[in-house]
């Protein structure tokens, strides 16, 4: 709790010292909006002003997304060079977001806020999401031209054509891939891309029908008027890569998760043998209960189910967090940091899978904000992790990110 106090005193200091050039900044510029300002006719009460925040925060969350996609369609279509701008775009853009969902987890986190605080950092939410908005609508209007005035629709054509067969040829191994997960682990493990391979081939079905669409209207030279066609057979094509890809990123989790739960495994049992060892020289009745407590806990852990390998580094990582808390006045500082770096290990895992999970589900779904704050908060702590040179911090950091995950898809699910 007092790491997490600390990051919330860190946001809210950082506010302060910056508070008077950040609202001057905000307040010409909602001025020079007009319509869309908040100045104008718009909310003013500090729930209406949350409304609208939350709401302009989910579009905009997924309008990155969209983004995303549309970038790797713009280098596909006219090259790097010409795309450029595209992505300096979106990275100013997803910047403004994420700073956005710092804001917005500041206000939803434990710590009391003033309603002057409130009301600025929504307002701020407010103006970073339609400053967004605003440089990734120029580059879709420049985009949106460009494609008018495409000429190369003969070799978009083709390209879309080897796109769909490349993609056909992975259906059959996907498939082959979710038989072999349903007889290894449990069915909700990759219950989100059960049927990827079913919409991939509607996907592709899709871009077959629109390339076949655009084919007769397209001469070898000049311009060609099928985009719109030809994009929405292109998005068809990308959308199957990204549900097979989909499919092949989980088995890999999957798979790393069972090789990080056997590890995990083996040594938590060598930390239940330590822990036998600090608990016959505990120095009084209460600690020795606690560590036998715990070590039964760890205990349980182990011999639960192994089907879904990421519960289960979650139920043992628990189990073994509580097991050193309770033999924390038993250990010394290296026997602290050593077991640190062998625990941030598996929880690492753990936290990489399900932020995946949750960030495709949130991308195939949607949310509400409350998710989808909560997967942003989950990987700043998961970056922070990386980051962090102390073993102890960087466990306790990647926790968090498993926490904050968890919530996410709660949320994501509800």
């Amino acid at each position: 709790m007092d790491v997490v106090t600390g990051i919330a005193t860190a946001v809210i200091t950082a506010v302060v010292l910056v508070g008077a050039l950040v609202i001057g900044g905000f307040v010409l510029l909602f001025r020079r909006r007009g319509d869309r300002g908040i100045t104008s006719s718009g909310p003013t009460t500090i729930e209406a002003l949350g409304t609208r925040a939350s709401s302009l925060l989910v579009r905009m969350d997924d309008a990155v997304r969209e983004a995303d996609e549309e970038l790797g369609y713009a280098i596909a279509q006219f090259g790097a060079d010409r795309a450029r701008g595209y992505g300096e775009a979106l990275a100013t853009a997803r910047g403004k977001v994420a700073e956005a969902f710092r804001l917005r987890q500041a206000l939803d986190d434990a710590v009391p806020d003033t309603d002057r605080e409130r009301r600025e950092w929504t307002l701020q939410i407010i103006a970073l999401c339609e400053q967004a908005q605003t440089s990734l609508g120029e580059q879709d209007a420049r985009f949106a031209e460009l494609r008018k005035l495409e000429v190369n629709a003969a070799g978009t054509l083709a390209d879309i054509r080897s796109r769909i067969a490349d993609g056909t040829a992975r259906l059959a191994p996907a498939r082959a891939t979710l038989a072999a997960l349903a007889t290894s682990f449990a069915a909700p493990t990759f219950a989100a891309v059960a049927g990827n391979v079913d919409e991939a081939e509607r996907a592709l079905g899709e871009a077959t029908a629109g390339a076949d669409a655009a084919a007769p209207s397209i001469s070898a030279s000049g311009v060609n008027d099928v985009t719109a066609s030809l994009d929405a057979a292109s998005q068809a094509a990308h959308r199957a890569d990204q549900l097979l890809d989909a499919v092949d990123r989980t088995a890999r989790d999957l798979a790393a998760a069972a090789e990080a739960l056997s590890a995990l495994r083996e040594r938590t049992r060598k930390d239940l043998a330590e822990a036998a060892a600090e608990r016959d020289k505990a120095p009084d009745p209460q600690t020795t209960q606690g560590i036998i407590d715990a070590m039964a806990a760890v205990d349980a852990s182990l011999a639960g189910d192994s089907a879904d390998p990421v519960a289960a580094l979650d139920r043992i990582g628990d189990a073994v967090a509580h097991l050193d808390i309770a033999l924390a006045s038993a250990r010394n500082q290296a026997s602290r940091l050593a077991h640190a770096k062998a625990a941030y290990e598996g929880t690492l895992v753990s936290a990489t899978s399900q932020i995946a999970a949750v960030r495709e589900y949130i991308g195939s779904h949607g949310a509400g904000v409350g998710a989808r704050t909560r997967l942003a908060e989950a990987e700043r702590q998961y970056e922070l992790a990386q980051a962090a040179t102390d073993p102890v911090e960087a466990l306790d950091t990647i926790r968090r990110a498993v926490t904050h995950a968890r919530d996410a898809d709660a949320l994501a699910r509800y």
